[in-house]
């Protein structure tokens, strides 16, 4: 008995020497990535009395809206792959007494938020390991992993790159192309629109671009104005 007490105590203080000293404290409430979920940009505001003819492009729009999503960059040792698309969010600060006080991103969709990534303040890969188990049985276990550039990027979807432009009026309707303008050496035509002379003189919205029609005439030219609804929300839900 006596022989069993001690075998179990010298595995005991075996596993606590193998333990990992951890850096991290959690944090109350989480740091959200709200710089990517509030960026945005347009190339378009409201605008007034603009004309096109047939074959004209009324506008050309280029819009990026931020989001919470990110891709993770770089392949990490621990066995599973980082999440093609998640939110990223600072849940622990780590400070080992020599690199200060860096936050250790996580997300539900990498082992349930368990294992984090030590960030500088530009996103950038932190300290020799910085991935860190923050929460588990292994907490504090490090990994050493390199990667270039920024770890956190916003996806490529965010970007909205887009023409529309007039394709003539025939029985009181107007038809409109929408042309692909974002990576593409050609304008290729995603779709066409037709609208009634009512709905275009009363404003009508193509992927969140308000067109109020103002007068057309004989020779085929219309006038018109525009604003980017999404702009005007997103401003004022800052």
């Amino acid at each position: 008995m006596f022989l069993r007490i001690i075998t179990i105590t010298l595995i005991s203080f075996t596993m606590l020497g193998c333990a990992n000293k951890s850096y991290t404290t959690k944090l109350s409430p989480p740091q959200e990535r709200e710089n990517q979920q509030k960026d945005f940009f347009s190339s378009i505001d409201n605008q007034d009395n603009l004309s096109a003819s047939i074959g004209d492009e009324l506008f050309v729009i280029n819009r990026f809206v931020g989001s919470r999503k990110e891709r993770a960059n770089g392949t990490p040792p621990t066995g599973r792959k980082f999440p093609q698309i998640a939110t990223w969010t600072g849940t622990y600060i780590y400070n080992d007494g020599k690199s200060g006080g860096l936050v250790v991103y996580t997300t539900p969709d990498y082992y349930d938020g368990e294992i984090g990534v030590i960030l500088d303040k530009n996103d950038y890969l932190a300290t020799a390991k910085p991935l860190v188990q923050v929460e588990g049985m292994k907490t504090g276990r490090r990994w050493h992993f390199e990667t270039e550039g920024k770890f956190l990027t916003v996806l490529p979807e965010n970007i909205d790159s887009w023409a529309l432009r007039y394709g003539g009026k025939s029985d009181n309707q107007y038809t409109f192309e929408i042309v692909n303008k974002f990576d593409s050496k050609t304008s290729d035509i995603l779709q066409r629109v037709k609208i009634s002379e009512e709905s275009f003189l009363q404003g009508f919205i193509i992927r969140n671009v308000l067109i109020e029609g103002i007068s057309s005439d004989n020779f085929g030219v219309i006038k018109f104005k525009i604003k980017d609804t999404l702009n005007t929300v997103t401003h004022n839900n800052k």
